[in-house]
């Protein structure tokens, strides 16, 4: 009898701490956020890759408090301790369709060169407030390295040219959308050989003339300010060999152009192009 009653009394005290509990209030919680992976470092540029989730509540309650996910992005800047209201803030979404959310390959751009930031994936939702991921600490790159680099290299002279300064290659057609160039050969009497340089594809250069090509740095490219498209033409003479141009692709990348010399058959030029 004495067994009963111990069980009888356990059982109503469970129930009176479950309807207690029932009743009892629960704290929302915030978003859930991954620490982010570096994908790509540049000098100006850093991509990364994240996931934010919902909170794992405890129950059906706790979760409704907490509501869903009404924004989440990046918050960045020089300073270990970020906040989206100080900081600079890279609004990726609102209140998205499903969960977790995969936060793939995103750019942070117009970055300085050489310089420590710190970024982490942020979050808001309903009832939990604003969540911040583990903090990532990376410096970005001084001078990126060069993608292309082509020293002395000869290519077949025609009537035209057309020319892709990103890849350092010649094009078989003069409607190629990867296009940044196209030279023209032609001969004026008493004169001698002429080559006129047209851009093409949003690329803008300048003529330097005979500069010292080997001491022209990545540096000395991004400083110069009088880029354009305007034609460039030269009556090729030895006075006219090593003739340097800098350069700055549709794309986005700079890079230093030497033409050393032009004959009957061909057209010798080296080529840096640095990835931007």
């Amino acid at each position: 009898m004495k067994s009963w009653l111990f069980i009888l009394v356990a059982f109503v005290s469970a129930v009176v701490f479950q309807s207690c509990n029932l009743f009892a209030p629960v704290d929302p919680l915030p978003p859930v956020l991954s620490k982010l992976e570096v994908v790509d470092i540049k000098r100006t540029e850093i991509t990364v890759s994240g996931t934010i989730d919902n909170p794992d509540s405890k129950n059906d309650r706790q979760e409704k408090k907490s509501g869903v996910i009404k924004e989440y992005g990046l918050v960045y800047g020089t300073a270990s301790t970020l906040d989206v209201q100080k900081d600079k803030v890279i609004k990726l979404g609102e209140t998205p369709g499903q969960t977790p959310v995969l936060i793939q390959n995103q750019k942070i751009a117009g970055l300085m060169s050489d310089t420590r930031y710190y970024i982490a994936l942020y979050a808001r939702n309903e009832g939990g407030g604003i969540a911040y991921g583990e903090v990532l600490d990376i410096k970005t790159t001084l001078i990126p390295p060069a993608v292309v680099t082509r020293n002395s290299v000869k290519v077949a002279r025609t009537k035209a040219l057309w020319y892709d300064l990103d890849t350092g290659t010649p094009l078989l057609t003069a409607d190629d959308p990867k296009k940044d160039i196209t030279i023209d050969f032609f001969v004026i009497s008493a004169r001698g050989t002429v080559l006129e340089i047209n851009t093409a594809n949003k690329l803008q250069f300048a003529n330097l003339d005979l500069a010292d090509y080997d001491k022209l740095t990545y540096l000395d490219l991004v400083r110069i300010t009088n880029y354009g498209s305007m034609s460039i033409t030269y009556v090729f003479s030895n006075l006219t060999d090593n003739t340097v141009i800098a350069f700055k692709t549709g794309e986005g990348r700079f890079g230093k152009w030497r033409i050393e010399d032009v004959t009957a058959n061909d057209i010798t030029m080296s080529l840096i192009t640095y990835e931007n």
